[in-house]
């Protein structure tokens, strides 16, 4: 809507490259388990943490014994009194934006394509049994809304905050569970003329001028 280019000019320590995607696309892989959400309280009743998984250890169906993989997987859930059970989701899958099919809109469980199917359910549910016995045998307790929906990354993969066309400011996340609390104000000073210290590191200029966020070690996009 900004006719901003699709890709950009990154610099990476000496190395300069050119025409790399500003957004990568990645589709998100939610969903919940019908359980009762208090079955996950600690002992003295309390909310737990959100769990996070990343094993390489061989995934088993805990249905039927079949394998699901053999290769590193990861899983994060938490119960979740909204949605009235325990809800989580696993690692995104990389999107190919070259397709004539691909469309940002409509987002989210409404769209036709990126929307999260059996394979999902499969892996996840006996993940959760792999994670904690009480999960085994409840694959059939799993919600069948539709769920999931397309995540953008930028190049370093943090969000981008700055002013485009002199008229226009950006506030745009990039999708990896970054906290955005506080950065509406921040951005309302720097509208009004103040300078922020914190925002800067964000700009859109840092990929040409090579201020880049660190790597995460991490296999997975998100982190």
């Amino acid at each position: 809507m900004l006719g901003l280019p699709k890709t950009i000019k990154v610099k990476d320590g000496d190395t300069v490259h050119d025409n790399v995607e500003m957004w990568r696309y990645y589709c998100l892989q939610e969903g919940t388990l019908g359980v009762d959400p208090n079955m996950l309280k600690t002992n003295d009743g309390n909310s737990p943490p959100v769990i996070h998984v990343d094993t390489d250890a061989p995934l088993y169906s805990d249905i039927d014994g079949r394998l699901i993989t053999d290769k590193m997987w990861g899983i994060y859930y938490k119960p979740d009194f909204s949605f009235d059970g325990v809800q989580g989701g696993a690692a995104p899958y990389i999107v190919d934006t070259t397709g004539e099919d691909f469309s940002l809109d409509p987002y989210g469980p409404e769209s036709p394509d990126f929307v999260v199917g059996k394979d999902f359910v499969d892996m996840w549910c006996a993940a959760l049994a792999f994670c904690q016995k009480r999960f085994e045998g409840k694959r059939d307790l799993y919600r069948g809304e539709p769920s999931g929906g397309l995540g953008a990354l930028a190049p370093d993969s943090f969000p981008v905050f700055d002013e485009y066309h002199e008229n226009c400011y950006v506030i745009a996340d990039s999708n990896h569970g970054y906290k955005m609390l506080g950065v509406g104000k921040l951005v309302a000073g720097t509208i009004m003329g103040e300078k922020s210290k914190l925002l800067e590191p964000f700009s859109f200029s840092r990929f040409e001028e090579g201020k880049l966020h660190p790597v995460s070690k991490s296999p997975f996009p998100w982190s």
